[in-house]
């Protein structure tokens, strides 16, 4: 009994170590010394080449990074991660889709853009295979990079089973070629194929005047998506997205401008998918102008209400102008001197103000396209 006592109180004492070692699941774990395999994957559209040596060492609730570059780090918490690699800050949101990690990074300095990156481990772990989404002034540019695990040889296919064994005189029988894996049935699962188009209910309001790059875009589906004769994406799902860029309207020219990029999709019940799509369209009430190639809401022109402030400060000028003018003598002179002074005024009001704002009320409607298939299991939708 003494002896038992005492195994308990060594555990109780160890099981703090314990625990975290225990808490983390191998085939989310990234932890290795990575070399990129260049021929692999296709980075030649990205705007910086990717590191060819990637240093990953994960614990319970964080991954720290190094390349020639720099360090930085991930929570796995849900808490946003904040570096500085270079000169370039770094704003990271990481997510769990299965055992594939999910990472969105606003990065800001001597050019602004979005890394959107998807991890995944081979089964052996000899491959660490990430497929990269990088926005920059618009464009959407992608890329998939391959790193091997230095420590992780290839394990060489095993050989084919022998041949069974014949009776004396019996011809041997030549082998039945191997046949191929059975597909998934279609009926288990339900696809909502790429360029489903989604109608969106804004939640919270969104401007050129008081949005910033980053903030939080929540959205729920407007109306239902159904196929096969079943609701798949149910009417009240949740859609969240991020402001990417927001640009406000110039003092002389230049409109203001909205990037809005849609992340996760998930239904009433809990399940949740990862998007990278864009607006393609909004309601009347939206105050801008909607790009569908670039998914961008620009402001309005207001040269409109420049030419009436002009002609409004020009009319006052005249005005007084020709009251001062005709006090002493001179009623003409005193006109056109007022009316110049009113232009002149009315150009300085115009030169000190901003155009109009872009703005996305809260409630007003948005469609998003689809920019990949979506697929359901059919007992996720009950």
């Amino acid at each position: 009994m003494s002896l038992l006592r005492g195994s308990l109180l060594l555990f109780l004492i160890l099981a703090p170590s314990i625990s975290p070692l225990l808490a983390i699941d191998a085939d989310r774990d990234f932890s290795g010394k990575w070399i990129l395999e260049r021929e692999s994957g296709d980075s030649s559209r990205l705007p910086t080449p990717p590191d060819s040596n990637l240093s990953i060492l994960q614990k319970e609730s964080i991954i720290e990074c190094s390349t020639a570059a720099g360090h930085w780090t991930y929570k796995l918490n849900g808490d946003d991660s904040r570096s500085q690699v270079g000169d370039s800050k770094m704003n990271s949101a990481v997510k769990w889709e299965g055992a594939a990690l999910l990472i969105n990074t606003l990065v800001s300095g001597k050019r602004d853009y979005t890394i959107m990156d998807r991890w995944r481990l081979s089964r052996d772990h000899a491959l660490l295979t990430i497929t990269r989404q990088v926005i920059i002034s618009g464009a959407q540019l992608e890329a998939t990079l391959v790193y091997r695990n230095e420590n992780v040889r290839e394990a060489a296919p095993p050989p084919p089973p022998p041949p069974p064994p014949t009776e004396p005189g019996e011809l041997s029988r030549r082998p039945e070629p191997a046949a191929s894996e059975p597909a998934a049935p279609p009926q288990s699962e339900i696809l909502v194929p790429k360029g489903t188009r989604i109608l969106l209910s804004l939640m919270n309001a969104l401007s050129t005047k008081q949005s910033r790059e980053g903030d939080r875009v929540y959205l729920q589906t407007a109306f239902p998506i159904a196929l096969d004769n079943r609701i798949v994406i149910p009417k009240g799902s949740s859609v969240i997205g991020t402001l990417t860029h927001a640009k406000k309207p110039g003092r002389v020219s230049g409109k203001g401008e909205l990037y809005i990029r849609f992340d996760s999709l998930t239904l009433p019940n809990g399940v949740t998918r990862d998007l990278r799509s864009r607006i393609s369209n909004a309601d009347a009430s939206a105050k801008g102008e909607v790009d569908r190639s670039e998914g961008k809401v620009t402001s309005e022109s207001d040269k409109s209400g420049d030419a009436r402030r002009i002609g409004e400060t020009t009319s006052v000028g005249a005005g007084v102008g020709g009251l001062a003018g005709a006090a002493s003598g001179h009623a003409g002179m005193g006109v056109g001197i007022g009316a110049a002074a009113g232009a002149a005024a009315g150009l300085a009001s115009v030169f000190g103000s901003r155009g109009p704002d872009a703005v996305l009320r809260r409630g007003t409607t948005v469609e998003m396209m689809l920019d990949r298939d979506l697929t359901f299991r059919r007992d996720e939708l009950r």
